[in-house]
């Protein structure tokens, strides 16, 4: 419990703090996006860092080096936890599109610091302004921006992973780009599944090999998002026998 009320302060904390730091990065952005992106990413790492070290999750990450760094990648993962998050997106290399809940936006404060850390978006329930986001993705990894994006829609609530909705896949099918599948294990058992309490317990954080839609042909394209999700799937439930069972029993 100690440890809930320890997070929440800081995030209240931090909702007051970041304020002036937004103001800070939108002045940036009047010069250059892309150092606006750099300074949201730094302080962002932050904040997540003291997050990530009150709730005690013990973080292993693994594949990193299969990151290509020369190109933009559409980054792909499973979601079951608002741990996912924090414990990847600033991690990543270079700079990053993150694609959100539309409802996010209406949250005072944070949805600014979203926006100017170049977050798109998404209304599932809207076809039209969902493929208007996409759209929008394929430009961002055209002029060299990675995205990031949650392709089950919404947080799994009960372990089991949704189906990977194909068109997120379009990303990197319409722009060329590799997918980077990226496993991630065991973060609802870090806040969601023990709640009010934050348990610290193994996670792991794992690259798979990238895929490249272009050795792909036009039909199997349409189910790259189940590839994703199979491989996804098949790491994390390893990871969770390696490094995670032995807590939970």
């Amino acid at each position: 419990m100690l440890r809930f009320i320890l997070c929440v302060t800081v995030v209240v904390l931090d909702f007051i703090l970041v304020i002036p730091v937004e103001i800070i990065g939108f002045l940036i952005g009047l010069i250059s996006p892309k150092a606006r992106a750099a300074f949201m990413k730094v302080i962002m790492r932050i904040i997540f860092a003291v997050i990530n070290f009150l709730a005690g999750a013990k973080v292993r990450y693994i594949g990193f080096e299969k990151i290509p760094t020369d190109v933009p990648v559409l980054y792909v993962a499973n979601h079951e936890s608002f741990f996912d998050v924090l414990l990847t997106l600033t991690n990543l290399p270079g700079r990053i599109c993150f694609v959100a809940k539309k409802s996010f936006r209406k949250v005072p404060i944070f949805a600014q610091a979203l926006i100017l850390y170049d977050t798109l978006f998404i209304d599932r329930d809207d076809i039209k302004q969902g493929l208007q986001t996409i759209l929008k993705a394929i430009e961002n990894i055209k002029s060299g921006i990675s995205v990031f994006i949650f392709p089950e829609g919404t947080r799994s609530r009960d372990g089991r992973m949704n189906e990977f909705k194909e068109g997120s896949m379009k990303i990197a099918v319409k722009s060329g780009c590799p997918i980077v599948p990226m496993a991630i294990t065991n973060t609802a058992n870090v806040f969601e599944n023990n709640f009010p309490r934050l348990s610290a317990v193994p996670v792991v954080v794992e690259i798979l090999d990238p895929i490249y839609p272009e050795n792909f042909d036009k039909n199997e394209q349409k189910h790259l998002g189940k590839l994703c999700k199979d491989r996804i799937e098949e790491t994390r439930d390893k990871n969770y026998e390696l490094y995670c069972a032995s807590s939970a029993r």
